[in-house]
Parts: C-alpha cells; sequence; structure tokens
C-alpha cells in the first residue's frame, strides 16, 4: 500500500507564523521519513488560518531537505499567476526536486484570493483552461513563444535572442511534463 498526504494546513489566527510554518515544514519531512510516496499542499494568499502564501514556495523550501517523497502543489491556482510565471516556476521547481514534482493545478475556490487578483466576477473555469494550455504549450514549445488569449498573451518574438538564451522559458526535467 502506498500512502500519500495533502495538507492545506489550518493553523489558529494568532498562531505565531513561523512556528506554524516550522511545523508543516516538519510534518513533510517526517512523511518523507515514514515512507510517505507523495504529499501535497495547498496555497492562499488572503487567509491567516491556511497561511501558506505559495506552494512552490514551500516545497522548494522543502525540497532538498526529503529524499524520496514526490512533492505536489495542492494546488497551484492558476487564474491568480500569469501562465508564463507558472510555467517557468514548476519547471525549475522539477529540476530542483530531480522529478519528483507532481504538478495540482485549479481554479481557485477561496473568494477572497479572486477579489484580491481581479477575478472574482471572471469566469474562472474559462481563465484556469486557457492558462493550463499556455503552460502545456510553453513546455512543448520552442521559442519565439507566441500565445494570444482572451486572458493572459505570451509572446517573446519582438526579445528573442536565441545565441545567447534569452525569450527562452525552461521547461521541466519529466518528459513531457509534471
Amino acid at each position: 500500500m502506498n500512502l500519500g498526504f495533502f495538507t492545506m494546513p489550518i493553523h489558529p489566527l494568532d498562531k505565531d507564523w513561523q512556528l506554524s510554518l516550522r511545523e508543516d515544514r516538519e510534518a513533510f519531512l517526517l512523511a518523507d521519513e515514514l515512507g510517505f510516496t507523495e504529499a501535497y499542499v495547498g496555497e492562499h494568499v488572503t487567509d491567516k488560518a491556511e497561511n501558506i502564501t505559495s506552494c512552490i514556495a514551500f516545497i522548494a523550501w522543502i525540497a532538498a531537505a526529503t529524499k524520496q517523497i514526490r512533492l505536489g502543489t495542492g494546488t497551484i491556482n492558476m487564474p491568480n499567476t500569469h501562465p508564463a510565471t507558472v510555467a517557468a516556476s514548476m519547471a525549475m521547481l522539477d529540476h530542483m526536486l530531480d522529478g519528483r514534482l507532481i504538478f495540482g493545478i485549479s481554479p481557485g475556490g477561496l473568494l477572497s484570493d479572486a477579489e484580491l487578483f481581479g477575478n472574482l466576477d471572471a469566469n474562472r473555469n474559462e481563465m484556469f483552461l486557457e492558462s493550463i494550455n499556455q503552460v502545456l504549450d510553453i513546455w512543448a514549445g520552442e521559442p519565439p513563444y507566441n500565445f494570444q488569449g482572451k486572458y493572459w498573451n505570451i509572446s517573446t518574438q519582438k526579445t528573442l535572442i536565441k545565441d545567447i538564451g534569452q525569450g527562452f522559458i525552461a521547461r521541466p526535467l519529466q518528459r513531457p511534463h509534471p
């Protein structure tokens, strides 16, 4: 039997943030030590109780301290971040984890996050679909990139300098992708 671990850590509102983060980190390290095969962490920018604001940053913090466990974003709320940022950050994280990354995504469900990022009244499911398709297109494509969408445009056509690597977005280690 394989065991997995998922957390959207909920802490008392008055608890010290550094202590909460250290305890959350220790839970992941213990799961790795106990032989769990995978672990996921959620993210919310505007929730004091669920106080991991970036699952990418959190996973990067614990990446080198884990040995075997696959770590997953649970989830990247796609409408709240530019797809090129997601593609580049996830590619880097996949390399940092030597291919142990699981890429979990969603349209996001916390309305205060949606309001913060200006998409409260938008069709977040439509944004989600456009975003993940653009991430996958970046990973499958070659520069110069030129993706036009309803919500995001991605281009390096005017600024690509192939000889020195400018205008290139990294690909993840896993093929075709995490």
